[in-house]
């Protein structure tokens, strides 16, 4: 038996038990189960009870009748039960505490148990009317009412109590509002008018309440300022007094300067105090001045007693912890023309006093970080930032150098003559190992300014050479090789286009370099060349085509920079030429056809690509593919392809005339032959036999023909038509 287990069970029963007990109401009481309500009453048997409105509040009692076996008792359950009003806006109840809200009579009801019992409540006014009168003279108030801005209305409230025929003050008592605080406030009967327009002024007490409506007018028409202009004064110049007057409508006019309300529109330029300017700073400001409802304005401006104001140095300043103290000077240029240094006089300020601290221009360095000092005097400031690095322990290049193909890590830099670089950064390594640009605070000097100079934060080239330029920051240095150069104007090429061959190797393009000095050189051999594709492979001087393909060879030389056009072709191992020989009269043309055969088999018409040329132009001349005549003789056509010598013989002839047959006309027999001859007549005159290169056509079958004979077949006529270079004749054949 786990005697430990029940004994818990019932302690947590007993401390349920104990906290539904402590829920209940706080002054029930647990009674016996025998216990009933048996009736309902009020402890008082008066009925109306009267209240007064906001006045203090009754409390009704409630006692309820408890059967207890054979015995009753009276029991207070004011709190327990349900309380209501049937009108709260004449009386309301609260746990039996009846307040008066409102005039008149209602009944309050208060249940219990299933019980409801009511009582009638009157509700009346504490006075029967309340007055508000001028506290001056004690004339009531009208209801309507104008005023003046300017005017202090000081009103009392009095309650008529008519039993006793009294009047009590109740002014500190009763409740104060406006219906319009833009206008007017009230506090206590003390009315404070603010601007022109209409309020209501409500004072209540005890539920009575009284309205007074005002109408706040302006008693004066306007406000004049004297002087009436643009006031001027002079950074550090004496006060101004203006005065301020106020016309009213019949005329009359109150000076009232001391009265008004005095603003500025910018009180860092220009204060104002009943009336007194006094100037602040330089710039421009507005004063107005404001009085029952009116205003008025003028402007005002503070002029520099100084035109200009200047501070050296004047760029941003750069400097390390360690570093001497810098000087900053302030300089003032006056209304003559003359400059002033007010660098002791001016007013001397650190936007950073961490980072650095100034006294008389005189900048000390404090710690890390950065600053503007500016120096103020009479309206004019001007400013210069610092910044302070910390302290390094050494110094390196923020760029990593990289070693050159001997492995030396050197830096180097290059430029030209007239031509200026920013040097590079350099960066410290603090006590902490952390690294920082120092770059503003090193000192560049030149082992030989005549080569390159240091200006400024700028390296300058000055002429061809070489020379060291060291950097030092707090005696750590670094040093950098400087070459300098001519500087070139462009490159030129012996040629504009490239023509490569696949597989064939030929030297890089000749390029000569001009420079700006007009001087002439060549940089073949110093030209970097690199290919726009892989299809072209450019390697010590020489370019070898790889595959067939449009190129693009880059060449760069110092600062300037060649790009050529190039194609790639496949080799042309034969060529086909049509005619092989020309043959010409003079002023005739002929063209001249060229076929390449490539080394895949393919085959291109070049006829366009080959530039001919006439070794004898008196002979004949050729323009593109066209050959012409020109006089009688023999020359020959030369062009080249790929390397290829191409070759065609051009022989010029007399211009054939006319061709003649001898006989014109044959007879025969069957089986006879007989012979003919073909003659050439050119325009010089010259005669020549031509029947070996003639050519013929018999008309018939009738005769058989050779050449320069014909022989009868059969009877009947024939025709034989000789051709020979254009011209053609005929010979008549009868066979009998």
């Amino acid at each position: 038996m786990n005697v430990r287990h029940k004994s818990t069970s019932w302690f947590a029963g007993l401390l349920v038990l104990a906290l539904m007990v402590g829920m209940l109401p706080f002054n029930t009481t647990i009674h016996a189960a025998a216990e009933k309500v048996i009736g309902l009453q009020f402890e008082s048997s008066i009925n109306p009870v009267s209240v007064v409105v906001e006045g203090q509040s009754i409390q009704l009692k409630v006692l309820a009748t408890i059967q207890k076996d054979s015995s009753t008792e009276l029991r207070d359950v004011t709190g327990l039960a349900e309380w209501s009003s049937q009108n709260s806006t004449i009386a309301t109840v609260d746990a039996g505490w009846v307040k008066g809200v409102g005039k008149g009579s209602v009944e309050v009801t208060a249940k219990y148990q299933g019980f409801v019992i009511k009582k009638t409540v009157t509700s009346e006014f504490l006075y029967d009317k309340i007055y508000v009168r001028n506290a001056d003279s004690g004339q009531e108030v009208a209801s309507e009412l104008n005023v003046m801005l300017g005017m202090k209305p000081n009103w009392k409230v009095y309650a008529f109590d008519k039993g006793s025929s009294v009047e009590n003050d109740v002014t500190a008592d009763a409740a104060w509002s406006s219906s319009n605080t833009e206008v007017a406030e009230v506090s206590k009967g003390s009315i404070k008018l603010k601007a022109k327009g209409n309020a209501d002024i409500t004072v209540k007490h005890k539920g009575i309440e009284k309205k007074i409506k005002l109408t706040v007018g302006i008693p004066y028409d306007e406000l004049k300022i004297a002087p009436n202009q643009l006031l001027e004064f002079t950074y550090g110049g004496t006060e101004q007094a203006l005065v301020l007057t106020a016309k009213k409508p019949d005329g009359s006019v109150d000076v009232v300067t001391e009265n008004a309300e005095w603003t500025t529109s910018d009180a860092n330029i220009i204060e104002v105090k009943k009336g007194v300017v006094k100037p602040v700073n330089v710039g421009t400001a507005s004063i107005t001045a404001s009085y029952l409802g009116r205003t008025a304005s003028v402007t005002a401006v503070v002029r520099t007693s100084h035109l200009a104001m200047r501070m050296t140095p004047d760029k941003k300043q750069h400097a390390m912890l360690g570093d001497n103290p810098i000087q900053v000077k302030t300089f003032v240029l006056n209304n003559q023309g003359g400059q002033e240094e007010v660098t002791v006089d001016a007013e001397w300020t650190s936007s950073n006093v961490m980072a650095a601290t100034v006294e008389k221009g005189l900048v000390s360095f404090k710690s890390a970080g950065t600053t503007t000092i500016t120096a103020s005097y009479k309206g004019l400031t001007k400013s210069v930032e610092i910044t302070v690095y910390p302290s390094i322990q050494s110094i390196e290049w923020t760029e990593a150098v990289k070693p050159d193909a001997n492995g030396i890590k050197e830096r180097k830099e290059e430029l030209f003559v007239d031509e200026s670089k920013p040097f590079p950064k350099v960066q410290g390594i603090t006590f902490s190992g952390d690294k920082i640009d120092i770059s503003e605070v090193v000192n560049w000097t030149s082992a030989n300014p005549a080569i390159a100079k240091v200006d400024d934060d700028k390296l300058v080239g000055v002429s061809t050479g070489e020379t060291q330029v060291t950097a030092n920051v707090h005696g750590y240095t670094l040093t950098m090789k400087t070459v300098v150069n001519r500087k070139a104007l462009l490159l030129r090429a012996n040629t504009e286009e490239l023509a490569l061959v696949t597989g064939r190797e030929v030297p890089s393009p000749t390029v000569t370099v001009v420079y700006t000095d007009g001087e002439e050189k060549d940089v073949s051999q110093e030209i970097k060349w690199e290919s726009s594709s892989p299809n072209l492979l450019v390697r010590e001087g020489k370019m070898k085509g790889l595959v067939a393909s449009k190129v693009t060879l880059n060449g760069t030389f110092s600062n300037v920079k060649i790009s050529l056009k190039g194609t790639i072709e496949e080799e042309i191992v034969a060529f086909e030429i049509a005619p092989e020989i020309v043959y010409l009269t003079a002023n005739k043309s002929q063209s001249v056809k060229v076929i390449g055969k490539q080394r895949n088999g393919k085959s291109i018409t070049l006829t366009s690509r080959i530039e001919w040329k006439s070794e004898n132009e008196k002979v004949a001349t050729v323009r593109g593919s066209s050959v012409k005549g020109i006089v009688i003789g023999s020359t020959k056509l030369v062009g080249e392809f790929q390397g290829n010598k191409l070759e065609v013989p051009v022989h010029v002839k007399p211009r054939l005339v006319k061709l003649e047959a001898t006989p014109t006309s044959i007879k025969l027999t069957v089986g006879q032959s007989a012979s003919w001859k073909v003659s050439a007549i050119y325009d010089t005159g010259e005669v020549v036999d031509v029947t070996p290169q003639a050519t013929w056509v018999p008309s018939s079958t009738k005769v058989k023909v050779e050449r320069g004979t014909v022989v009868g077949a059969a009877k009947g006529s024939a025709s034989i038509k000789i051709t020979f270079d254009g011209k053609s004749t005929s010979v008549r054949v009868s066979v009998k």
